[in-house]
């Protein structure tokens, strides 16, 4: 994801090995904005479709071999600008709206924010800075009702690692990744990598995400259908490496309880439950006899 192009207009360029998507302002209007998606060119076929949304969001859907990923890119108005942000978060929060809620999706870019390291179990962690802007509690609503992941703040990285901004003096972490719940067990780490250059007061902001790689054919359920847990799929590193993700997350939010019986019954639906998130089910055919 690429914020503040200043790009106008909409349209996409071949860029040796890459393909970027950029979505800008009207001709008539002041190219205060801009955002832009690039993606390997051999990975073109794999791009499902894409939408240029405003000059602020941009839209991209990415065909995995398990399910499909939609990648937001977004721009958000300065801090101050009130009347702005909320017009951008109203479209941004419509976009959501339409996305199937069993895909993975990212929302990623430039939040002109700063959202403190107050924990919110699971949306933000402590990792972050300790100041807090309107856009940063404009985010972190966001976040909360989406069920959106704060990837920047769940890792402990060195405080260069962490600010993605910088000009003379200042320095602040106003770019962020945000993960769908569904995918954020496979975030493995998000930092800045200040070696590149990027001829911008912005650092390069990276989020390392292993993403399965075997697929699956969901199976229309019939009454003489029985299911059960794709378990072959633990072959695969990258999905074994998911169900230990969403097992970990699930017994760290599992209650307590002096009755074996209950504690043994909610270590079960545990397991069940990370068995479900991460390997899905399939339909096993009775035969009939003859």
């Amino acid at each position: 994801m690429i914020p503040e192009t200043k790009k106008k207009l909409n349209g996409s360029q071949e860029l040796e090995d890459y393909i970027l998507f950029y979505s800008g302002v009207p001709t008539n209007k002041t190219a205060d904005a801009g955002i832009a998606i690039m993606i390997k060119a051999k990975y073109r076929k794999r791009i499902h479709s894409y939408m240029f949304v405003n000059g602020r969001i941009l839209q991209l859907r990415y065909k995995l071999q398990r399910w499909y990923l939609t990648l937001l890119a977004v721009y958000a108005p300065e801090e101050g600008k009130t009347e702005q942000t909320e017009e951008f978060y109203k479209t941004l929060q419509d976009q959501i709206d339409k996305i199937n809620k069993n895909e993975y999706i990212i929302v990623a870019g430039d939040y002109n924010e700063r959202v403190g390291k107050i924990l919110i179990d699971r949306i933000l962690d402590t990792n972050g800075e300790i100041t807090i802007n309107s856009n940063g509690h404009k985010l972190k609503d966001f976040s909360s009702v989406n069920e959106l992941k704060i990837a920047n703040t769940f890792f402990r990285n060195k405080e260069i690692h962490k600010m993605t901004w910088s000009a003379q003096d200042y320095r602040s972490i106003i770019d962020n990744i945000l993960t769908k719940k569904k995918l954020s067990p496979l975030v493995q780490d998000t930092k800045v990598f200040r070696g590149y250059d990027v001829s911008t007061d912005h650092y390069l902001l990276i989020s390392k995400i292993c993403l399965p790689q075997k697929g699956y054919t969901f199976i229309e359920r019939s009454p003489r259908q029985e299911e059960e847990i794709r378990v072959h799929l633990l072959e695969d590193p990258t999905i074994k490496l998911l169900y230990q993700r969403w097992l970990e997350q699930n017994l760290t939010h599992s209650p307590c309880s002096l009755n074996i019986n209950a504690e043994w019954q909610t270590l079960k639906n545990t397991l069940q439950q990370a068995a479900n998130e991460a390997l899905g089910k399939r339909t096993k055919r009775r035969h009939k006899r003859r």
